[in-house]
C-alpha cells in the first residue's frame, strides 16, 4: 500500500496486522482526489533472524476506517467505522492463523447503533468505547463490552453506559492504564464541530473514567514544561510501564483550526452569493494543501502523562514526519507507529518502531557494600554455629535473648522487602488510608500477651501446633503445622522474588542472581548458626532498615525544590495524608475493612504463625517476651510513619520534577529502588539496596528456621520419639536446607516463566488458609466447648466459603481475614454442639483453666 490512515491495527499470535484504513490513491486532493477505503488486510512478521516480511492478499468484510480497534488474547477485535457512503456498527474479531498461515475474521456481537472515529481501550477485560459520531451525529456516547462473558453466551453484548461529561470527542486517544489502585479508563483531546457557524472546540485536555465508582474526573490540560496547551487529535496513545501514557502525532491546532474555519467560510461565501470572497478563500485552501509536510506542524513530541502525579511531560523528539491518523500499538517488548496521514491529504507508507530502554549500572563500590553485608551475615552464622549445644539452643536459643533483640526480629521478619517497596509505593500512588493496620499491630499487643503468650510458656512449647495436639488431636497439629510449613515456602518464595523483580529494573543485578543471592546466604547462615543467628542477623538487619529509611527522608527533602516546606504545602494540596474514610464499603479499603482487617490479620500472625511465635520462646521468661512484643509494635508504628512519609515525598519529588521518572517502569514497586539509584550517592544507595536484602533476609531466614522447626518437632518427633538430640539436630539442618532451596528454585521458576500472576493466586489460596488457622487458635484458647472434630470443620468451612467470597463476590481481600476466623469459630462451635466432645481432660489449656493443674 501507499500509505493509509485510520486503518485496524494489533497484534495476533506475535504478527502485526493492518487492515482497512483510507488514502488518495489517484489525484491529489487539492486536484479534486477523491479518499478511497479498503478492505485489504496484511500482516507483518519478524523472522528469528530480524527479517521483517510483510504478508499480503488477504480481506476483512468490508472497506472501512475510522474504527476502533483492540488487542486480546484472541487476536484484534474491529469495531465500527465508516467509508464514502455508511458507517458500521459490525464488530468482528481478526486474528492470524499460524496453520494456514492466513488472516480470519469471525463475527462479534454489534453494536447498538453505528459508531465512527471514536476511541476505544480495554481495562480489565472490559472494551470502552467513547465519542465520535454515533449513526452519523457528534455525540458523547459511551459503551462497554465485558469480555470475561463467555461469547457464545447470550448476555455477552454491548452496555450502553451513561453518556461521558463535557462536549463531544471526535478522533480522541483512549487508554487504559494503572491508576492509584485499579485499572482506569482514559480520553484524551479530540474534537468537536458544532453544526451552526459557531467555532469548533479543538480540546487540550482530558477525562479518567474510574470502573468501580462509574465516576469520571477532568484531567490538567496537555501542558508539557514551557509549552502552551497542546491538542493531540489524530494522534495516538498507548499504555507504557505501570503508570505512564506515552504519545505520539497529532494535528496543529491553530492550522487545524484554520482550515476547518475556511471551510465553514467557504461554504458561508457561497451560500451568502459573495463569489469574490468564494475565490480567494478557495485559492487559500489550495495554497493549504500545497504546503510542505512540516508546514503542517503536526506533533512531533513524544509527550508522556503520569497517572499519580497527573503531570504531563516531553519525554523525547520524534525523529520522523508528525503524523496523524496513525496507530500505535505495543509489539515485541516496544510499539509500532503505522503509516497515517503527514500532510492534508498525504499518507505515509512508513511503518517505525520504537522502545524506551533503561540500562542501570550498579557500580563496584555499591557491590563492594553489599558483599561486605552478606559475609558478615555468613560470619553471623559461623559464630553462633560454634556455640551450638543441641535442638534447645537451635530452636529457642537456649531461652536467653534479651526482650529487645527479640522485639527487633518480630519486627524485622514481619517486615519483608515486599513491605519495604511496597508501603511506599503505595502511599506515593494514593494517602495514608493503611496506617491504621500499623496501629493494629500494637493494639493487638494487649490480647496477644494476656490470651495467647501465657500458653505458649507456661507449656514449655516448642511450636505453637504443640498445644494444638494438646488440647485437640495430633490430626489438628499436623494439618497445622503442614498448612503453616507450604505457607512458608510458598511466602519465602514471593519474597525472594518480588523484590528481586523490583530491583533488577532499577539496578541493572540480573534477577537470577539477585534472588540466589538472597536466597543461599540466608539458608547457609538460618541454617548454620539457628534461631540465635537469624534473631542477631534480624536485629542488625533491623537498625540497615531503620538508618536507611532516614538516610533516604533526608535526601528526599533536601533534593525537592522548596524543601521541607514544598513537601508540606502539596501534601495538603492533594490531600495525601488522608486517612479517614468512614464509608461503609466493604469492597475498598475504607476505615472499618482497614480496621477489621488490620485487627484480624495480626492476631493471626501474632497467634499461630511459628516465625513469630518462636520469638516468644526464646527469652528467659514470659515477661520479658512481653516487653519484646510491646518493643515490636512500638518500632512497626515508628518505621511506618517513616515508611508512609517517604511515599508522600517521592508523590512530591515527582509531582515537581516528573523528567525524573523512567516512564517504562515495569513494577510499580520499583518506585523507591528507582529514587535509591537516581537520587542518593554512590556507597549510600548500596547501602540503601542492602536494607533491601536486609528486609528479605530477615524474612526468609524467620521463614527457614521456623520450618525447620516445625517439621522436626511436629512430624520427625512424633514418628522417632526416641532419636537422638544430635539426630533431630541434623534433621533441622537438612530440613531448613531442603526447604529453602525449594523456596528459592520456586522463585526462580516464577522469573524462568513470569507466572507471577498464576502464583499470586496460589499465595491468595493459602492466604485464606491462614485465616481458618487463626480460628483454630482461638477456637482452643477461648472455646472449651468445641472438640476435635469442630476444629477441623471450622477450618475446611473457613477455607471453602472465603473462596466463594472470594471468586463470587467484591468484598475486600483485607476483610479475608477477619472472615476466615468469623467463618471457622462459628462453624467450629456448631459442629461440637452436634458431635460428641473429646473426652480429654482439658484443664490449663484454656483460658478459662489456664492456672489449673493439666
Amino acid at each position: 500500500q501507499e500509505g493509509l490512515a485510520a486503518p485496524f491495527c494489533g497484534v495476533s499470535n506475535d504478527l502485526l496486522l493492518v487492515a482497512g484504513g483510507c488514502n488518495f490513491p489517484g489525484d491529489p486532493v487539492w486536484e479534486g482526489g477523491r479518499k478511497v477505503y479498503y478492505s485489504d488486510a496484511f500482516a507483518l512478521e519478524q523472522k528469528p533472524d530480524g527479517e521483517y516480511i510483510w504478508h499480503s492478499g488477504f480481506k476483512i468484510p468490508y472497506q472501512v476506517a475510522y474504527g476502533v480497534s483492540i488487542t486480546v488474547p484472541e487476536g484484534v477485535i474491529c469495531i465500527g467505522g465508516s467509508n464514502s457512503s455508511e458507517s458500521f456498527s459490525s464488530v468482528f474479531l481478526m486474528r492470524w492463523n499460524p496453520d494456514t498461515r492466513s488472516i480470519e475474521t469471525e463475527s462479534l456481537p454489534s453494536l447498538p447503533f453505528s459508531m465512527s472515529r471514536m476511541a476505544g481501550a480495554v481495562v480489565d477485560d472490559k472494551i470502552y468505547l467513547a465519542g465520535g459520531y454515533t449513526d452519523g451525529q457528534l455525540a458523547n456516547t459511551f459503551l462497554c463490552l465485558d469480555l470475561k462473558k463467555n461469547w457464545n453466551n447470550a448476555q455477552f453484548g454491548w452496555e450502553i453506559l451513561d453518556d461521558f461529561p463535557g462536549p463531544p470527542r471526535l478522533q480522541a486517544i483512549a487508554v487504559g492504564q494503572n491508576a492509584a489502585e485499579e485499572k482506569h479508563f482514559y480520553l484524551f483531546s479530540g474534537s468537536s464541530y458544532p453544526e451552526n457557524l459557531e467555532d469548533p472546540n479543538i480540546l487540550t485536555d482530558g477525562l479518567e473514567y474510574h470502573p468501580g465508582t462509574r465516576e469520571w474526573t477532568k484531567l490538567p490540560e496537555i501542558m508539557p514544561k514551557g509549552e502552551g496547551p497542546l491538542s493531540l487529535h489524530g494522534g495516538s496513545g498507548i499504555a507504557i510501564g505501570t503508570q505512564h501514557i506515552i504519545f505520539t502525532g497529532g494535528v496543529n491546532r491553530e492550522i487545524f483550526f484554520n482550515a476547518w474555519k475556511r471551510e465553514r467560510n467557504i461554504q458561508h461565501a457561497l451560500d451568502q452569493g459573495d463569489t469574490a470572497l468564494h475565490s480567494k478563500l478557495l485559492q487559500e485552501k489550495y495554497d493549504y494543501f500545497i504546503m510542505e509536510p512540516e508546514d503542517f506542524k503536526f506533533n512531533r513530541r513524544v509527550l508522556a502523562y503520569h497517572t499519580i502525579t497527573r503531570e504531563w511531560l516531553k519525554v523525547d523528539d520524534y525523529p520522523y514526519p508528525g503524523s496523524a491518523g496513525a496507530p500505535m500499538v505495543e509489539w515485541n517488548d516496544g510499539f509500532v507507529v503505522v503509516n497515517g496521514e503527514i500532510k492534508a491529504g498525504v499518507r505515509s507508507p512508513e511503518v517505525y518502531f520504537g522502545k524506551s530502554e533503561y540500562s542501570p549500572k550498579f557500580g563496584w563500590l555499591n557491590w563492594s557494600i553489599v558483599g561486605v553485608y552478606l559475609l558478615m551475615m555468613i560470619y553471623i552464622g559461623y559464630y553462633f554455629m560454634r556455640r551450638e549445644s543441641g535442638t534447645d539452643s537451635f530452636f529457642k536459643g537456649g531461652q536467653k535473648i534479651p526482650w529487645w533483640a527479640a522485639g527487633m526480629s518480630i519486627f524485622a521478619t514481619m517486615l519483608s522487602a515486599v513491605t519495604y517497596m511496597a508501603i511506599p509505593a503505595k502511599t506515593y500512588a494514593t494517602d495514608w488510608k493503611y496506617f491504621i493496620m500499623a496501629i493494629t499491630i500494637f493494639v493487638m499487643v494487649g490480647p496477644v500477651v494476656k490470651y495467647y503468650l501465657p500458653f505458649f510458656r507456661k507449656l514449655n512449647l516448642t511450636t505453637a501446633y504443640e498445644y494444638l495436639e494438646k488440647r485437640f488431636d495430633y490430626s489438628t497439629r499436623l494439618l497445622s503445622s503442614v498448612i503453616f510449613q507450604i505457607f512458608m515456602i510458598a511466602r519465602m518464595a514471593l519474597v525472594l522474588f518480588l523484590p528481586s523483580l523490583a530491583l533488577t529494573t532499577v539496578t541493572g543485578i540480573d534477577i537470577y542472581l539477585c534472588i540466589i543471592l538472597m536466597g543461599v546466604i540466608t539458608v547457609i547462615y538460618s541454617t548454620m548458626g539457628g534461631v540465635e543467628a537469624v534473631i542477631w542477623g534480624d536485629v542488625i538487619q533491623g537498625f540497615v532498615l531503620l538508618s536507611g529509611a532516614i538516610l533516604a527522608v533526608i535526601f528526599m527533602i533536601s533534593g525537592t525544590e522548596g524543601g521541607l516546606n514544598k513537601v508540606i504545602d502539596i501534601t495538603i494540596e492533594h490531600d495525601k495524608m488522608k486517612t479517614l474514610d468512614f464509608a461503609f464499603d466493604l469492597t475498598r479499603a475504607t476505615f472499618w475493612v482497614v480496621l477489621l482487617g488490620g485487627l484480624a490479620n495480626n492476631l493471626i500472625s501474632y497467634s499461630s504463625d511459628q516465625a513469630v511465635i518462636q520469638r516468644y520462646l526464646t527469652t528467659k521468661n514470659e515477661k520479658e517476651a512481653a516487653k519484646g512484643l510491646w518493643f515490636n509494635g512500638a518500632m512497626s508504628i515508628i518505621i511506618s510513619l517513616i515508611f508512609y512519609f517517604i511515599g508522600t515525598a517521592l508523590f512530591v519529588l515527582y509531582k515537581t520534577q516528573p523528567q525524573e521518572l523512567n516512564i517504562a517502569m515495569a513494577n510499580p514497586d520499583s518506585i523507591f529502588p528507582h529514587f535509591i539509584m537516581t537520587r542518593m550517592p554512590v556507597g549510600i544507595a548500596g547501602l540503601m539496596i542492602a536494607a533491601i536484602f536486609s528486609a528479605t533476609m530477615s524474612t526468609v531466614s524467620s521463614n527457614v528456621n521456623s520450618i525447620s522447626t516445625a517439621f522436626t518437632t511436629d512430624i520427625y518427633v512424633h514418628l522417632w520419639p526416641k532419636s537422638e538430640d544430635s539426630k533431630r539436630l541434623r534433621v533441622a539442618r537438612i530440613t531448613g536446607i531442603l526447604s529453602g532451596g525449594l523456596g528459592i528454585s520456586l522463585a526462580l521458576l516464577m522469573a524462568t516463566w513470569n507466572i507471577l500472576s498464576l502464583f499470586d493466586y496460589f499465595n491468595v489460596i493459602l492466604g485464606l488458609l491462614v485465616g481458618g488457622l487463626g480460628g483454630v487458635f482461638a477456637m482452643a484458647i477461648f472455646f472449651p466447648r468445641i472438640n476435635s472434630a469442630g476444629a477441623i470443620s471450622g477450618f475446611i468451612a473457613s477455607f471453602v466459603i472465603l473462596l466463594l467470597i472470594k471468586f463470587f463476590t467484591p468484598i475486600s481481600f483485607l476483610l479475608y481475614g477477619f472472615l476466615g476466623m468469623t467463618i471457622s469459630i462459628t462453624t467450629g462451635y456448631l459442629v461440637s454442639l452436634v458431635t460428641k466432645p473429646d473426652g480429654k481432660d482439658i484443664s490449663g489449656l484454656s483460658y478459662r483453666t489456664l492456672n489449673k493443674q493439666n
